[in-house]
């Protein structure tokens, strides 16, 4: 039985789900709900496990190499990363992944999945059924029945069965997020669909169709894959001959050009959440239709979201419709209507090329130090070690270390001691100091040093690596 990959593409900044998204750490990589939950790219990447589904290809900037690897070493998944050296829109990141495949298994299919939707439902048996069509060399398109007329999303419409595929249909038109009135009458058709961004078609087809409508674009790609940099943590394209590709979503490269399109219709809900209304609407309200995430009170509250990271209370009494998004740099109040233009505000700070826009202030991310508090005598930092790792720590000033949840072992192998959550310990001064996570879940850490002045230069405090 021909196994499918699911190719997951890992791009896009979610502005409109600022300040949880920034462009260093972007919506598929934020939790889809409280502290506990699944990212989305995790719960995409766990939606598509079993023994239909091979090990996934996931495409991402080189920039998000290093949570990539940590999202999936928190579940458990081995995956084959491709790593762009920038971003050519979703055509050129599916070629690359197209080319790679195809060489060590030339009748691989590809299931291309965006990495930031929230999907309930039984998406899979349909895909399942769909791989002898994609065998077969159809291009196949997943489109949702609409729930409602909806200006931001694209349509699929149906064209009439496939005879010799059940339940795959000829595809008539796309239409690109048309008018309020256009998309009413698509809806209202009832052989529309909304075009969920999901595709299956084998690594040939896809290689032998843009090759027919964009020769040059292969020839770019090809090229990055062959000169590619083979590295622990994925395949870096070359980035001179991947800037060559053309810049194009693969639907308008390819998908509305090719005489193979096809479409399966899904009775599923579905979400892109691009934006904070609708991450309310996917999320469990209690019963004044209320969403509190973390630390938080409504009082006299309706219909309302709260989402706090934990480090305060936050409260609202009174409001109705209101989302209330805190994080420990940033803190956004909006109502459900306006919720769209929040991007603005992104865009705004990038305007003006403020640090919220490009990343959470006061996050080191190659080094996983947070820092909470820093002044001239009092810097309180925290870190994650992931299972596996270690956190190499520079010879200190009277630093300690209290374990917030998990597990750590500290020092040589002939004098270590493991510290339990909820325990302290000090680290040495005169020489430099290791910690070890061998449980599989994340340890979390909070350094105090409260002695000397704070050295700024994190990359001297901490470092991530792997160990034996």
């Amino acid at each position: 039985m021909t196994k499918i990959y699911p190719l997951i593409i890992c791009g896009g900044n979610g502005t409109r789900l600022w300040p949880i998204s920034r462009t260093q750490s972007p919506k598929q990589f934020q939790k889809v709900g409280d502290a506990d939950s699944l990212t989305f790219f995790q719960s995409t990447v766990e939606r598509h496990r079993g023994e239909d589904f091979a090990d996934p290809i996931v495409v991402t900037s080189v920039r998000h190499r290093k949570v990539v690897h940590e999202q999936l070493d928190e579940i458990g998944v081995q995956a084959e990363v491709i790593l762009e050296p920038m971003g050519r829109n979703t055509g050129p990141a599916v070629l690359a992944a197209a080319l790679t495949k195809i060489a060590d298994d030339p009748d691989a299919l590809l299931l291309v999945l965006p990495a930031d939707h929230v999907i309930r439902g039984d998406l899979n048996t349909t895909i399942t059924a769909m791989r002898g069509a994609a065998l077969d060399g159809y291009i196949i398109t997943f489109g949702i029945k609409p729930r409602f007329a909806e200006t931001g999303f694209g349509y699929i419409v149906d064209d009439g069965p496939i005879v010799g595929h059940n339940g795959l249909r000829m595809v008539e038109r796309f239409v690109e997020k048309p008018p309020a009135r256009k998309a009413r009458q698509l809806v209202e058709s009832d052989i529309a669909y909304w075009a969920s961004g999901i595709s299956m078609f084998s690594a040939k087809t896809i290689i032998e169709e843009y090759t027919q409508f964009d020769p040059a674009t292969v020839e770019a790609v090809r090229k990055s894959v062959e000169l590619a940099d083979e590295r622990e943590d994925g395949l870096m394209l070359n980035a001179i001959r991947f800037s060559e590709a053309g810049n194009l979503p693969t639907e308008q490269a390819v998908f509305e050009k090719t005489s193979r399109i096809s479409l399966a219709p899904l009775d599923i809900d579905w979400s892109d959440v691009g934006s904070w209304s609708a991450m309310y609407g996917i999320s469990d309200t209690d019963h004044l239709g209320n969403v509190l995430q973390g630390d938080a009170i409504a009082v006299e509250t309706q219909n309302s979201m709260v989402r706090s990271d934990g480090r305060r209370l936050v409260t609202l009494v009174g409001m109705k419709d209101t989302i209330v998004i805190d994080t420990p740099d940033a803190l956004l109040v909006t109502q459900v209507g306006h919720c769209q233009s929040v991007k603005k505000v992104a865009e705004f700070l990038k305007e003006e090329k403020r640090l919220e826009a490009e990343r959470h202030v006061g996050k080191e991310h190659e080094d996983g130090l947070t820092r909470l508090i820093a002044s001239d005598h009092v810097n309180v930092a925290e870190a994650k070690i992931q299972p596996g790792k270690s956190l190499e720590i520079a010879k200190g000033n009277g630093r300690e270390v209290i374990v917030v949840r998990g597990q750590v072992i500290f020092g040589s192998d002939d004098a270590a001691q493991t510290y339990q959550e909820g325990q302290r310990f000090a680290l040495s001064e005169t020489e430099a100091s290791t910690l070890r996570n061998k449980t599989g879940k994340t340890a979390e850490l909070l350094f105090l040093n409260v002695q000397a002045p704070v050295e700024h230069d994190a990359s001297k405090v901490l470092s991530l690596k792997n160990y034996a």
